[in-house]
């Protein structure tokens, strides 16, 4: 990641700084992965509250430490009232001010695969970031982002989620360039409900797609007129197994959004 200052961060997470102002080159949410001049960030989550490792961290030589409480301690930490969201802010941070391209993927299968080879060409000529495993979610997502220097060129991003407005908040974070919906498809229904539930939850990625973004949609997807708004005015590429429904899908965007110019690039996916 690129160094920042402990005054920078709290002015990031609208945080109090006590004690020294010092450069951060790391930030780990694990104390296993702790290193000189690393910021610990103290997450709780419903079955753990890593509060109780901060002794742990300081011990393994961290520099600081971001936590929702005072803490007695000889190093400098920031007071945030949730630092869940205050590593969100400092990616969100790191990601404009590094500003690489984004192209971040959602879907109901299939996303990590795509992922995964859409980084591999990638990086054979271009310093990447990308997530890895399957580190899709509002800890995971932050986390690749921070890995951001200077020098990477593109982020590959994959977005998952198992209840509504998770993709919107991760999204937020990413904002991506270039959004793909890889498809539309029965899973984690105990969260979503329906498939229509799904189809809007996975159409969030498109919430804070930047100025000029691409968005890349699947036409053989359920619920498409979900979509309509979010991609009004976007450049749009269209795949499909099932041609027909690409010339259905545009007189729909025409006919409900009166958009007079909707740029068409058709791309027919084999899998």
């Amino acid at each position: 990641m690129i160094p920042i200052s402990l005054k920078k961060i709290a002015s990031i997470t609208n945080g109090f700084l006590y004690g020294k102002n010092i450069i951060i080159n790391h930030i780990s949410i694990n104390t296993k992965k702790v290193i000189p001049n690393t910021l610990f960030i103290a997450l709780k989550g419903n079955k753990f509250d890593a509060h109780n490792f901060i002794k742990e961290a300081i011990m393994k030589g961290c520099s600081a430490v971001i936590t929702n409480r005072k803490i007695i301690s000889c190093i400098s930490y920031i007071i945030v009232e949730d630092t869940a969201i205050a590593l969100g802010q400092i990616a969100t941070w790191v990601r404009n001010i590094t500003n690489p391209k984004i192209l971040a993927i959602t879907g109901s299968c299939g996303k990590t695969s795509v992922k995964e080879m859409t980084a591999s060409i990638l990086k054979k000529h271009h310093n990447i970031i990308y997530t890895m495993g399957n580190e899709n979610n509002h800890i995971g997502v932050p986390i690749t982002l921070l890995k951001l220097k200077q020098t990477d060129k593109y982020g590959v991003i994959e977005l998952g989620s198992n209840n509504p407005g998770e993709i919107h908040y991760i999204s937020k974070i990413a904002q991506p360039n270039i959004a793909l919906i890889n498809n539309i498809y029965y899973s984690h229904l105990e969260g979503f409900k329906s498939l229509l539930g799904i189809s809007k939850e996975k159409s969030e990625i498109l919430s804070y797609l930047k100025y000029k973004g691409i968005v890349i949609i699947n036409l053989d997807s359920h619920h498409l007129s979900q979509w309509i708004k979010k991609i009004q005015n976007k450049k749009i590429f269209y795949f499909s197994i099932e041609k027909k429904k690409i010339v259905i899908f545009l007189l729909l965007i025409l006919k409900c959004m009166q958009i007079k110019h909707v740029l068409l690039c058709i791309h027919h996916l084999v899998i």
